[in-house]
């Protein structure tokens, strides 16, 4: 699977969605050279390792005319960009977004998240 390689994060944000235990994380370090202001971690029940990422991640400022951040999609080998914005800087809207992804890619159509952290 592509994912974000993590050297240290701060969880923000933590939500039940259905069987999945969904983290926000902020405040990343990684050896990545990308820079993440924001990575949705989605994790199924019982499972240790995440299914599914969704990173809010700075673009270069050449590539900043549609918005200061992209948001990207990482399922499997797959890597999806969604679009930029300046939106995906705050964490709410972050967080509604990557969920509603989440939701349709796991067909989660009827759950509410429920926030725990």
């Amino acid at each position: 699977m592509t994912t974000p390689h993590i050297k240290t994060a701060m969880p923000l944000r933590r939500y039940q969605l259905g069987s999945f235990m969904v983290n926000i994380l902020g405040d990343i370090k990684s050896d990545d050279p990308t820079e993440y202001r924001y990575i949705m971690a989605l994790l199924d029940e019982g499972e240790e390792t995440p299914s599914l990422y969704v990173t809010a991640e700075l673009n270069q400022p050449d590539q900043r005319t549609q918005g200061r951040y992209r948001i990207r999609v990482l399922l499997n080998e797959q890597v999806k960009e969604m679009g930029s914005g300046d939106e995906w800087g705050d964490i709410e809207n972050f967080s509604l977004f990557s969920m509603g992804i989440a939701a349709k890619l796991y067909q989660l159509g009827d759950e509410e998240p429920k926030r725990l952290l």
